[in-house]
């Protein structure tokens, strides 16, 4: 068995889980601060996760041991679970079921959960709520959860739009929908396709990173009705100015923060 041993965990490089994922491998496990990807066969991998080891190992049963490593993520009154761990959902928290590996955001990095946490701290009931670069979709699913009447995830990449539809199947959740989207992200100006994204919607939640916020802030006001909230995360502490710059440029409010290790997530109301 040939096995491929990258620094971290899962919630630590979970942007690169998918480039594993792409490159042929067969599964992945977390053990002693390491990830370990299982391949059939050496496999040339992206320069982001070239800084693991080769060795071949005997065979064992890895998808029992990562079954085993897995855990569910409570993120407020969601918790984040793979198909084999409903039973492991609390009395009267939501389960929100994530295949692990289809796509980025299975809600074991901090980003994906601080998300979750801050859309369960909002009334939702009825709203119309906006996924920024969806993955997989949990945010949007996770919104429609805790009463969304409409939740739309948009994503740039094409690939990510029938994982995350296949996702909501597997939740059979109503009310969300997802499509490839910009966002003005081909060109960095308004998007030429506004009848995908309707009237301004009531809440705006993206998990992007604090460049792309910077650039699409403008689009994020345009998007939200006045004083709708907005939950930004994705963002590393040491670029929080960039993004607090953004937001009071186009006149956002109650602007706050939450910081989990290198990571935070920013909230604010839009002022226009």
């Amino acid at each position: 068995m040939l096995v491929y041993t990258l620094p971290g965990t899962f919630e630590t490089r979970e942007a690169h889980l998918d480039l594993l994922w792409d490159a042929g491998a067969t599964g992945l496990e977390e053990r002693g601060g390491a990830i370990r990807a299982y391949f059939d066969e050496r496999a040339e991998l992206p320069q982001a996760v070239a800084d693991g080891e080769w060795h071949e190992e005997a065979e064992q049963d890895w998808q029992a041991e990562f079954k085993k490593n897995l855990r569910p993520v409570r993120a407020g009154r969601v918790t984040i679970v793979a198909p084999w761990q409903r039973g492991e959902v609390e009395a009267g928290q939501l389960a929100l079921v994530i295949e692990p590996g289809m796509a980025f955001g299975t809600g074991h990095h901090a980003t994906t959960r601080m998300a979750v946490e801050a859309l369960g701290d909002l009334d939702l009931t009825g709203r119309r709520v906006l996924d920024v670069g969806t993955g997989s979709g949990v945010l949007a699913m996770a919104a429609a959860l805790l009463g969304a009447g409409e939740a739309l995830g948009v994503d740039i990449d094409p690939l990510t739009i029938p994982i995350a539809r296949a996702n909501a199947e597997l939740n059979g959740v109503a009310g969300v929908r997802f499509e490839e989207g910009t966002l003005g992200l081909d060109g960095l100006g308004p998007d030429d396709d506004r009848e995908l994204f309707g009237p301004p919607h009531d809440v705006l939640v993206a998990n992007l990173y604090a460049e792309l916020h910077d650039l699409l802030v403008g689009e994020y006001a345009a998007q939200l009705v006045p004083g709708g909230p907005l939950i930004l995360t994705g963002i590393l502490t040491s670029k929080l100015g960039l993004v607090r710059s953004a937001l009071a440029r186009e006149g956002f409010t109650a602007i706050e923060v939450r910081e989990d290790g290198e990571w935070a997530l920013v909230t604010a109301r839009n002022g226009g």
